[in-house]
């Protein structure tokens, strides 16, 4: 028995670390339902590959930060333990690009499908106001732009779905990126994404912010926060109605673009106050976690067109952050154990 015991704490010590990263996001998955639907009946002929295997290879893909399906599949060539990880047994067992495609495209086949793929996610941010203590009390809403998998020239757009959008940089001057623009709705204690939805690069950030918001409230039922943060982009009257009237934000700490001066004439006393000031320095949450998906979990390398694949994409990188944070609401818990335990 000692022996037996000793030949499995060896074998823990040399678990590699991606594969028990890699297990524990998996096991956060709630992803049955997407599973089972994309099976589909039973057919008589080959089995083909396990959909599950497909399914957790693209999740490893955005977990790690891969920039392509290649790369993907370079990986799993190379290492053996993510690729028993992932459900395959060995090389030869290894997918084709083109099978990947195919899987992918299932993925974003209709609504239906692309509504289930975010039910995944969607599990993760209820999991995570179950399990996060303060978890979706103090918000953040912006968007960042995409740079799509096409030509955006003259001639006929390769991808008709995608628009561009215009910035400017750090230095002032104007930066063109022709593709997609991701509205994101963050928690600011945890920095984890509540809700998302993906839109043309031309698209105003105002126009899409009852889009996130409409999602989060599917997401999570209980959907109240106690302050939402936003930049000038989000400026204006009528948003700032939606906020109070739908989601009972009394006094949202939204930058006031210097031309609505009806509306700086109505929020004087609380607009640049010392607490909106303290709130509205926690908007970062939601840039520092586009910096993560964007460096780590490979949301700013898109190699797929039309909008339906590109919010896929965009939700494989969301859901490889969500669930990679599962691990700190089991901490916490176990944390308030052994201090009442003591």
């Amino acid at each position: 028995m000692a022996s037996i015991n000793a030949t499995a704490d060896a074998a823990a010590v040399q678990t590699p670390p991606v594969v028990a990263d890699l297990t524990a996001v998996f096991a956060a998955l709630e992803d049955g339902e997407l599973l089972a639907a994309l099976a589909g009946p039973r057919r008589r002929g080959p089995k083909g590959h396990p959909l599950r295997a497909l399914w957790r290879c693209f999740v490893a893909k955005h977990r790690l930060g891969l920039h392509s399906t290649d790369a993907m599949i370079r990986a799993l060539h190379d290492n053996p333990y993510l690729a028993a990880v992932c459900g395959i047994d060995s090389p030869e067992a290894i997918p084709h690009k083109s099978t990947f495609s195919r899987f992918f495209a299932k993925l974003a086949r209709d609504r239906m499908s692309l509504s289930m793929v975010k039910d995944v996610s969607r599990r993760l941010v209820r999991h995570h106001y179950e399990t996060l203590p303060g978890f979706g009390e103090r918000v953040a809403l912006d968007s960042t732009t995409l740079k799509g998998w096409a030509n955006g020239g003259k001639g006929k757009k390769v991808d008709p779905d995608a628009g561009w959008s215009v910035k400017r940089g750090t230095q002032g001057v104007k930066e063109y990126v022709f593709g997609y623009k991701l509205h994101l709705l963050v928690d600011c204690e945890y920095e984890l994404p509540i809700a998302a939805h993906v839109s043309a690069g031309n698209v105003n950030d105002s126009v899409r912010a009852s889009n996130v918001l409409s999602e989060a409230r599917v997401a999570a039922p209980g959907f109240h926060p106690r302050a939402l943060m936003a930049d000038a982009g989000y400026s204006g009257a009528a948003f700032q109605v939606l906020l109070t009237r739908q989601y009972d934000i009394r006094r949202p700490v939204i930058d006031i673009n210097k031309s609505h001066r009806r509306l700086l004439e109505r929020l004087e006393g609380w607009y640049g106050s010392p607490e909106w000031k303290a709130l509205y320095s926690q908007r970062q949450a939601v840039e520092r976690a586009f910096s993560r998906l964007k460096g780590q979990r490979s949301l700013n390398h898109i190699t797929v067109r039309r909008r339906r694949k590109v919010t896929v994409h965009c939700y494989l990188s969301l859901i490889a952050m969500q669930a990679g944070a599962t691990r700190i609401g089991a901490n916490l818990a176990g944390a308030m154990v052994h201090s009442v335990e003591a």
